[in-house]
């Protein structure tokens, strides 16, 4: 496919709400001098610190350290984030601190009492910041250990405990990283250049098809979407000690078993068996809440769907952002890799990628 015909499939999706998710993936994040952000931080919230950028996918993190030895993160969100699904995440964050066990940032008022303060630019969008706590911690390796793999699942059951309740429309939005669109993003398949991998992805979407009703019907809730290890902190000198989770830019309204499927995708190792390690994210996520039969034999979908997400949408971001190509296929060769045993072969009948059940927690 010759390149200006592929940039401009990329935004033929046929789903009009699927065309409007694609605009905002397709808009850079917020670009700002530090000398502005510190001006937005001292007329919102009094405070003059250190800034330093943390980096991001769409929006703007700036690290505040202030004299007093207080840590914050300055969040400059992305344009395309109406104030639906902004106040949806300072709803999350404010109902987690009154609701959840595990360690969520809060939100801190600005002097004004508002939740945001609009920052001021020669954009034609609207641009607002908000300020939250910098939790402490490192982010968690993966060291292929059942008991780190027991954590988080764990984790995610007090999350979602933590979340159970909250309620808002704009959970129900149609995100690009919500497992449930990728049949939708099968177009995009067409970046991978290994031909053998592309061949490979678009059976997989083909297995997924009969599946996604089922998916679908699955118990649903609010869930975190975007469980990596990029918004997970760890004690550093005890690493199987949560100290945070953050980032709830991806929340959305889906499947419960989601939110497992997304963590195994990056703590799992490819080349261990995978029954197993899903069990013992089964196992700590069960300390909070059981899973469903229908459930437990839907993860390796659930699993297959991200990565297939993983693998996708990265390319076709880094096709529309160059400079920031390294940091948006960060993750690719290890999504490759983690897909590698779940992907159908090149021909010949398409199998379930992995049957998994009730009996494959035994003596976890």
């Amino acid at each position: 496919m010759a390149t200006d015909a592929l940039q401009t499939a990329l935004f033929e999706f046929e789903n009009p709400l699927l065309r409007a998710a694609a605009v905002g993936f397709s808009t850079p994040k917020p670009s700002l001098p530090l000398t502005l952000l510190a001006g937005i931080l001292f007329e919102g919230w009094g405070l003059e610190g250190r800034l330093t950028d943390l980096g991001g996918e769409r929006d703007s993190n700036t690290l505040v350290e202030t004299e007093q030895g207080a840590r914050y993160v300055l969040k400059v969100f992305s344009p395309e984030d109406g104030e639906d699904v902004r106040q949806l995440q300072h709803r999350a964050m404010r109902h987690l601190t009154q609701h959840s066990a595990v360690p969520t940032p809060a939100l801190h008022p600005t002097l004004a009492g508002a939740l945001e303060h609009p920052v001021p630019h020669n954009g034609d969008a609207p641009l607002f910041a908000a300020l939250i706590d910098m939790m402490a911690g490192t982010a968690p390796q993966p060291d292929g250990s059942d008991a780190q793999m027991r954590m988080i699942g764990r984790s995610i059951g007090a999350l979602q405990s933590g979340l159970s309740g909250l309620q808002h429309p704009a959970a129900r939005r149609v995100l690009l990283w919500d497992q449930m669109n990728v049949l939708r993003l099968r177009e995009l398949s067409a970046l991978i250049a290994d031909a053998d991998l592309r061949l490979r992805v678009q059976r997989a979407m083909d297995h997924l098809e009969g599946r996604m009703d089922a998916l679908a019907a699955l118990p649903s809730a609010i869930i975190h979407n975007d469980l990596s290890p990029s918004n997970m902190l760890v004690d550093p000198v005890d690493p199987l000690r949560l100290t945070a989770i953050f980032d709830f830019g991806d929340l959305v309204e889906a499947p419960l078993i989601n939110d497992i499927a997304i963590a195994a995708s990056y703590f799992i190792r490819p080349a261990a068996p995978l029954a197993p390690q899903l069990a013992c994210f089964v196992a700590g996520y069960e300390e909070h809440r059981r899973l469903g039969d229908d459930e437990l034999a839907a993860l390796p979908d659930a699993l297959l769907s991200r990565l297939l997400l993983r693998l996708v949408i990265p390319l076709w971001r880094s096709t529309l952002f160059p400079a920031n190509r390294a940091y948006l296929l960060r993750h690719f060769e290890a999504a490759q890799a983690l897909a590698e045993p779940l992907l159908p072969p090149r021909s010949g009948p398409i199998h379930p990628p992995l049957r998994f059940s009730r009996s494959d927690l035994k003596g976890v």
